[in-house]
């Protein structure tokens, strides 16, 4: 027999759990992930290396921003790695394209959340080819004074690409390409643009373009490298999973 159930997914689930009587905790596997995910989570927050790691990045995200504060992760490495180890604690915090996985909703989408929840942050985290894909809604913001902060991960490459080539092929070809000068770009539109020196940098950095009344933009150079230590890392994993 098959029923077709149609509402919303957060309440269909709790109800469904609700009831349920028995619960199986299979070797402890839940808890075991979270104390995994917890340790790399707290080791990429204290790396100092520069171009950032992207943990360090998702790190001081995660201490700049509230417990309702909203993050849209764009489609690239930028979403691998936030939607992966971003910590969240209440519904719609953290909003990914994850279907269809469109390059470029991050900015545009944060201009709706902002005009949806005026009473809290919204931090717009975009790959730079994602971010140029849709860059002039800066001037949207702008004109209509929707306060957002976009924070940039530079690399100069498609990253998710050039990390999916290296793993398919070994190596990879055609996804380089070359930025503006991203603090000049921003100040052009009438925002704010900020540009990350060192990893001490990103968090005070965030903290105060996230405090300011207008539109930030905040570019922090990343190391990517990390992408291929990552999945090597998961490939090495052993135990009772």
């Amino acid at each position: 027999m098959e029923v077709g159930i149609q509402g919303d997914i957060s309440r269909t689930l709790h109800a469904l759990a609700d009831s349920v009587h028995r619960r199986f905790d299979v070797n402890g596997t839940g808890r075991e992930i979270r104390r995994m995910l917890r340790e790399e989570f707290e080791r990429g927050a204290a790396d100092d290396g520069f171009p950032l790691s992207p943990l360090r990045v998702v790190s001081d995200i995660r201490r700049a921003m509230g417990r309702h504060d909203i993050v849209l992760a764009d489609t690239g490495a930028v979403k691998m790695w936030m939607a992966r180890t971003y910590p969240t604690y209440e519904p719609n915090t953290l909003l990914v394209s994850n279907g269809l996985s469109s390059m470029g909703f991050a900015v545009p989408g944060a201009l709706a959340a902002k005009l949806a929840r005026p009473d809290r942050r919204v931090l717009a985290a975009t790959g730079d080819g994602a971010f140029l894909m849709n860059s002039q809604e800066l001037e949207t913001a702008v004109r209509e004074d929707i306060p957002i902060t976009v924070l940039i991960w530079e690399d100069g490459a498609y990253g998710l690409i050039e990390w999916k080539m290296d793993l398919e092929l070994g190596r990879s070809t055609s996804i380089r390409f070359s930025n503006p000068d991203f603090v000049k770009y921003a100040e052009s539109f009438g925002a704010r643009g900020y540009r990350v020196g060192a990893a001490g940098e990103l968090l005070p950095t965030l903290r105060e373009a996230l405090a300011g009344d207008g539109v930030s933009v905040v570019t922090v150079p990343v190391d990517y490298s990390h992408n291929l230590k990552l999945t090597d890392a998961l490939g090495d994993l052993t135990g009772p999973f």
